[in-house]
């Protein structure tokens, strides 16, 4: 039996560090030292794997420059950018209907 679409993303985004890259890429543009910096904690190694991951999701596209340094910036996709659309609705509910909550 196939896993239901919804259970295949939740899966990967609730992998380590997916969401807070997402976030950042939500922004604009970045380069690779510049995710590094701003999702605080993560290494090299796994930055590289979930922005390798996020790629063969559909999520997140890498542009490389034919440079000399090389060059090379991470963007979201157009799926991406409708999946952040998603978590600000997301957001957005948690803020009416989860504010009067107590947290365990």
């Amino acid at each position: 039996m196939e896993k239901c679409p919804i259970a295949k993303i939740i899966d990967v985004l609730g992998r380590k560090w997916m969401l807070w890259i997402l976030k950042q890429l939500g922004t604009g543009k970045k380069r690779f030292n510049e995710l590094q910096k701003e999702v605080h904690g993560i290494s090299p190694r796994t930055l590289s794997k979930r922005l390798t991951e996020l790629g063969k999701e559909g999520l997140v596209v890498k542009k490389e420059f034919n440079e000399v340094p090389p060059r090379v910036e991470y963007s979201l996709t157009e799926p991406g950018r409708e999946l952040i659309a998603c978590f600000k609705s997301l957001n957005t509910w948690v803020k009416k209907w989860r504010t009067n909550q107590k947290v365990i």
